[in-house]
């Protein structure tokens, strides 16, 4: 038998992350195991012929006993009761053998645990991995994980800060493979990079350049593509070379023996009080669906992060990363092309919105702060209240002020983009709030394709405030970057006619003359 340290390959996911990695072992049809260390936590990851077929972890929150718990099917106190609990297989026969269980819920309880399991690995940016194809998980134990779905909703999901730092060159190639797009409902950004891709490789340069696309989408639809194994990819580092693909799958394991699954110590200190009590199931409490129009509802009428993932202050990190990916799966822009107008505006402001409390809650610091500000927040609310304005009015202004202080910091940026649906927000809680419209125009005018959506908000803004200079000045400006000269001349006499002594404008209209 070849040596273990021969065949391992080490990494960290700062250079190949998780999502990477699963995407890479399916398409060299791996078999083996993945280690992987976050700190305390620790998970293995078992795969057979490139598929994710098993996982386990030390993490009390991802053992059987707390899943059954947290979906309400027993309570502390009946599961306290089972003699070695904290072993999923025995839980699960036990529970089986006295007919308290189905072995069919059995397996997609254990689905759950392994998806759940999954989509914490995907958030994390720094662990330690090691790959043994040494480790097999014992035959007769494998579920069928969907991991295509999840590495497409988490390439969608991902910001385009980190979804651009994982293309070292626009010079690596793609090229469509062999598999069939049957459980991936394309969006139309993904559906072109597709067809542009069937006729041979093509660098991710030129991907771009036959999109109508900007450059962050097409990536992120190339990437998203990939992922999900409808690309293949070229002249890149992957994280198993050729080479180690060749050895692992050439070398004879000659194994004495089955690998189990490891107990892994708990991470978490166990802590089940024991009472005399009857195992008795709980009957399961499903969760309500939401529709598109109750979440848009939530999110606009948001009074904190919180509201805007529908969870409550206290919720745990994971529970804020399945409110994240639930709503995000459901909700995500790409879903609503078709509607277009107003709903689909109203989408992409709730995603932006969504992605917002997301990064703001998942880091413990960030979420520390956030806390801080929305007790402070609280407060002033009450102040608001005991001085007579409390009513939904008075919240909708208050939010419309913070996101288009968010949008202006984004446009002092050059994040166009971003800054917009930031203004369009606020625009949307603050029809009567002028600087709303004048900036939202002034963030649009930057894509031609928005040219008179952007002079309609700065038309707004002056027919709500007439005598602001800096609204006539932005119009002004707007006027000379589509180089339209003598309506931006008659938009700096009237702005001099209201105020003589704006220097700003006098120079401007003196350089449009000369």
């Amino acid at each position: 038998m070849t040596p273990q340290p021969e065949l391992d390959i080490k990494g960290n996911f700062l250079t190949h992350p998780f999502a990477e990695l699963l995407t890479e072992s399916a398409r060299a049809r791996l078999t083996g195991s993945l280690r992987v260390t976050e700190r305390e936590k620790k998970c293995i990851f078992y795969l057979k012929s490139g598929n994710l077929v098993f996982a386990v972890s030390n993490s009390r929150s991802s053992r059987l006993f707390d899943i059954l718990i947290r979906r309400g099917r027993f309570t502390k106190e009946a599961i306290a009761k089972i003699p070695n609990f904290s072993n999923d297989f025995e839980l699960s026969s036990h529970l089986q053998e006295n007919e308290l269980l189905s072995s069919r819920e059995c397996d997609q309880y254990f689905i759950e645990q392994i998806k759940d399991l999954v989509v914490e690995a995907l958030t994390w940016e720094s662990s330690d991995w090691v790959f043994t194809p040494l480790a097999r998980v014992r035959d007769g134990l494998a579920f069928p994980i969907n991991t295509t779905s999840l590495l497409v909703d988490y390439g969608r999901c991902l910001s385009v800060e980190k979804m651009l730092s994982r293309f070292r060159s626009l010079d690596e190639s793609f090229s469509r493979s062999n598999v069939q797009a049957i459980d991936v409902g394309l969006t139309p950004d993904e559906a072109f990079v597709l067809s542009r891709a069937e006729d041979g490789g093509l660098t991710a340069a030129s991907l771009i350049s036959v999109s109508a696309m900007t450059e962050a989408s097409a990536l992120q639809a190339i990437y998203t593509l990939w992922l999900g194994g409808l690309l293949e990819r070229w002249d890149w580092q992957p994280a198993f070379a050729p080479e180690q693909i060749s050895a692992m799958k050439n070398t004879r394991l000659e194994l004495k023996k089955e690998a189990v699954i490891p107990r892994l110590p708990f991470a978490e200190k166990q802590e089940l009080p024991v009472v005399d009590s009857p195992l008795a199931p709980i009957a399961p409490q499903p969760e309500k669906p939401i529709t598109a129009e109750e979440y848009l509802q939530r999110v606009e009428n948001a009074e904190t992060y919180y509201d805007v993932l529908g969870v409550e202050a206290h919720a745990d990190a994971k529970a804020l990363k399945r409110a994240y990916f639930s709503l995000a799966r459901m909700f995500h822009p790409d879903r609503f092309h078709a509607e277009g107008g107003e709903v689909f505006q109203r989408i992409q402001n709730a995603f932006t919105e969504l992605a917002q409390a997301n990064e703001t809650l998942k880091n413990a610091e960030t979420r520390e702060l956030y806390d801080y500000r929305m007790r402070k927040e609280l407060a002033d609310r009450e102040k608001r209240r005991a001085s007579g304005d409390s009513g939904q009015d008075a919240v909708k202004r208050h939010q419309a002020t913070e996101n288009f202080d968010r949008g202006f910091d984004l446009l002092m940026n050059d994040e166009w983009e971003d800054a917009a649906q930031f203004f369009a927000k606020a625009v949307h809680l603050d029809p009567q709030g002028a600087k709303y419209h004048a900036y939202y125009g002034k963030a649009l005018s930057e894509d031609p394709q928005q040219r008179y959506k952007a002079e309609a908000e700065m038309q707004a803004a002056i027919k709500l405030d007439s005598e602001n200079a800096t609204f006539r000045l932005l119009l002004a400006e707007f006027f000379i970057q589509f180089n339209l000269k003598k309506r931006a001349e008659g938009e700096l006499n009237r702005l001099l006619a209201i105020f003589p002594s704006n220097s700003e404008a006098r120079d401007l209209l003196q350089s449009l003359k000369a």
